[in-house]
């Protein structure tokens, strides 16, 4: 059951993740790879507050390694970031890596105090 909960959760979470990375890029037009960085730090917030509210752990396996681990994405987000640097922009990938990092880590922060 819990393959069934993580792979349907992931399904979702990928597709959310395409269809809102198209939807900021279409509203940001810029070059620098904001629709995955904004993907990442929400999934990092929502994962807190799963962490803390989520006690059913067949809910827990559906959202947290199924639906938040296909909407945020780390390969994607390397990729992003390699290319950055591939285009002799050192300083917006070293930006964007960490950045992305540092806000996610604090948005899972944040979002791990918030108990409903």
């Amino acid at each position: 059951m819990e393959f069934f909960l993580i792979g349907l959760g992931g399904g979702l979470g990928a597709a959310t993740r395409f269809s809102l990375g198209k939807y900021i890029k279409g509203k940001i037009n810029i070059h620098f790879p904001l629709n995955t960085m904004i993907i990442n730090i929400l999934g990092s917030f929502l994962l807190g507050i799963s962490v803390v509210n989520t006690k059913n752990p067949s809910l827990a396996f559906f959202i947290q390694s199924g639906f938040l681990g296909g909407f945020t994405t780390f390969s994607t987000f390397m990729l992003e970031g390699f290319n950055l640097y591939k285009v002799a922009d050192f300083y917006k990938s070293i930006f964007y890596l960490s950045t992305s990092v540092l806000l996610g880590a604090i948005s899972f922060l944040i979002a791990f105090h918030i108990k409903f």
